[in-house]
């Protein structure tokens, strides 16, 4: 498995334990924590997001929202990209490979 294949995967499981958490928001709270989604598995940052935020993340399937900065760095530009950010967050775009791996997880 290549560099940029595990770094989608482990950003893929972090996609999947959050989905099991977000009926919080559906059950009418107006943020809920959430596991960042970077390519680190020893990363335990939380972020608090709307439920207007997760759908925006989650309408695309290649998309993670990630801790400001946790952005997988000494890896080809093609792997991730951040395409907009927030103050409490971060949205990264995994590209070729790595987002090719991010959509068949989805």
């Amino acid at each position: 498995m290549s560099r940029a294949e595990r770094i989608a995967e482990n950003e893929a499981l972090c996609r999947d334990l959050n989905k099991a958490k977000d009926g919080w928001l559906r059950e009418g709270l107006p943020v809920a924590g959430f596991r960042c989604e970077c390519w680190r598995l020893d990363c335990f940052e939380r972020i608090r997001l709307s439920e207007s935020e997760w759908e925006e993340v989650r309408s695309h399937a290649t998309r993670f929202f990630v801790a400001p900065g946790h952005v997988a760095t000494g890896t080809e530009p093609e792997v991730e990209e951040v395409v907009k950010t927030y103050d409490h967050f971060w949205v990264v775009e995994k590209r070729g490979e790595a987002g090719a791996v991010a959509a068949e997880r989805e």
